[in-house]
C-alpha cells in the first residue's frame, strides 16, 4: 500500500532526492508527524468513544444504520418461522424469499439522480453543497422503511395467514431499498460533516454494525417463535417509526445541530476554507 500522507510522502521524496544527490541542504519542518503512542491512542482509540458520546449527530446516525443494517442479517433467520411454520415453504423456497430484498436495491439510483441535480445545482450558482442536502435518501428512506414494516408486519401469519404469502414478500423489497439508503446516506452524512474528523465519526458507525449485525441473528430466531412473528415485527416496525422523527428533525433542523458542534463547524469552516482558497499562479 502506498503512503498517502501528503507530508509523509514529501518526506521521502526529500529523503530521496538526498540520497541520489548527495544534497544535504534540503529540509522539510511540518507539525503534521508521525503520532507517538499516546496521540494514537487519544485521536484514533478515544475521539470515536468521544464523538459518540457527545456529538448527537453521531449517535443517532450510528444508532439507526447500524440497526437497520443489522435487520436484514436477522431477516434469514426468522424467514423459516414466517414461511415455512406459516405457510409450509420448503427450505429452498424460503431461500429465495430472500432475493426478494434484491429488488428494491434496484431503484436506489433514483435518489442519486436527485443527489446529482442539487450537486449541479450547487456547482452552477457557486455554493458549496452542505451536508443536509445530501440527505435525500435517508428522508425518504426512513417513512418508507417504517412502511414496509409494518407492511410486513400486518401480513404474515398467525395474524394474517390466509393472505397470499407474496402480499408480505413484496413489502421486502421496500426494505431492501431503505437499508441501503439508510447504510449509504448516513455515513455519507456522518463524512461531510466531520470531514477532519471523519474515520473518527464513522468508527463508531462502523463498530456498531459489524456487533448488531453478528449479535441479533443469534437471538433472531429465538425471539419471533417467543413473540410471534406478528408482535416480533410490530417492535421493530415502531423502531423504524421512531426513525422517521429523526429524518424530520434532521430534514428539519439539521444545520442548526450540526452548527451546534465544535467539532463538525470546526470542519465546515475548514471545508469554506479550502472551497473559497484562490488558485495558485505559476511564477517563473
Amino acid at each position: 500500500m502506498k503512503e498517502s500522507r501528503p507530508s509523509q510522502v514529501l518526506r521521502l521524496e526529500i529523503k530521496a532526492i538526498v540520497r541520489y544527490c548527495g544534497f544535504n541542504g534540503l529540509s522539510y519542518e511540518s507539525t503534521d508527524n508521525m503520532p507517538d503512542f499516546c496521540t494514537f491512542c487519544r485521536t484514533s482509540l478515544l475521539l470515536p468513544i468521544r464523538l459518540f458520546v457527545s456529538e448527537p449527530i453521531v449517535f443517532l446516525t450510528s444508532t439507526m444504520a447500524a440497526t437497520v443494517c443489522a435487520v436484514i442479517y436477522v431477516f434469514p433467520e426468522v424467514f423459516p418461522v414466517v414461511y415455512m411454520d406459516g405457510y409450509g415453504f420448503s427450505s429452498r423456497q424460503c431461500s429465495l424469499v430472500t432475493l426478494s430484498l434484491s429488488v428494491g436495491v434496484l431503484f436506489t439510483f433514483l435518489p442519486r439522480l436527485y443527489d446529482l441535480r442539487i450537486s449541479n445545482s450547487c456547482r452552477r450558482n457557486k455554493v458549496l453543497a452542505e451536508p443536509e442536502d445530501k440527505i435525500f435518501g435517508f428522508l425518504i428512506g426512513a417513512p418508507i422503511l417504517a412502511i414496509a414494516f409494518w407492511w410486513f408486519a400486518l401480513t404474515v401469519p398467525p395474524l394474517n395467514a390466509s393472505l397470499s404469502p407474496v402480499v408480505s414478500i413484496a413489502s421486502l423489497a421496500l426494505v431492501g431499498f431503505s437499508v441501503v439508503e439508510f447504510d449509504t446516506v448516513l455515513s455519507g452524512y456522518l463524512t461531510d460533516t466531520y470531514t477532519s474528523y471523519a474515520a473518527s465519526a464513522n468508527a463508531s458507525l462502523s463498530f456498531l454494525r459489524a456487533v448488531l449485525s453478528g449479535i441479533l441473528p443469534i437471538f433472531g430466531q429465538q425471539i419471533f417463535k417467543k413473540m410471534g412473528a406478528n408482535n416480533a415485527m410490530f417492535l421493530i416496525a415502531s423502531v423504524a417509526t421512531l426513525y422517521c422523527a429523526v429524518a424530520f428533525l434532521f430534514g428539519r433542523y439539521g444545520k442548526q445541530i450540526r452548527l451546534k458542534s465544535k467539532f463538525a463547524q470546526e470542519s465546515w469552516e475548514v471545508r469554506k476554507a479550502v472551497d473559497n482558497k484562490a488558485p495558485i499562479e505559476a511564477t517563473a
